[in-house]
């Protein structure tokens, strides 16, 4: 099983938004409990949404840093997002790239792989893989 992974920015980029996101949504919660008058809006909703997001944030960075983004086993290639997509890698007809993207065809479908969020030994390594398919 080969891992093809995302970019170390991306992931990092991730993991500051829900650290941040989090943090604020904390301290507005907090500042909400220790004062008494706010009056056109909730600072405690807002905090509660922000520290929502955060978790939100840190769970796709958590999901993202262990399953990473594609996943190349058993003659299939696997892209480890909310659903999974699969294709086969013997289906294969066409490879194209186009727009930063590497479009994989076949006689059913396209499978997109966004080569711009993939770090790039990975990518090398996909690309290379995919012409000794093909």
């Amino acid at each position: 099983m080969q891992k093809i992974r995302y970019s170390k920015e991306r992931l990092k980029s991730n993991l500051r938004i829900g650290l941040f996101f989090l943090i604020t949504g904390i301290v507005l919660l907090i500042i909400s409990i220790t004062t008494t008058k706010w009056e056109e809006v909730s600072i405690f909703s807002i905090g509660f949404g922000q520290a929502l997001a955060g978790i939100f944030m840190l769970i796709i960075y958590y999901f993202e840093n262990k399953l990473q983004y594609l996943t190349i086993t058993n003659g299939e290639i696997v892209k480890n997002t909310l659903f999974f997509k699969k294709i086969k890698i013997s289906e294969i007809k066409l490879t194209k790239e186009f727009a930063g993207d590497l479009i994989l065809k076949t006689d059913k479908e396209e499978f997109l792989i966004n080569t711009q969020i993939i770090e790039p030994a990975s990518l090398t390594y996909l690309k290379n893989s995919l012409k000794s398919w093909l």
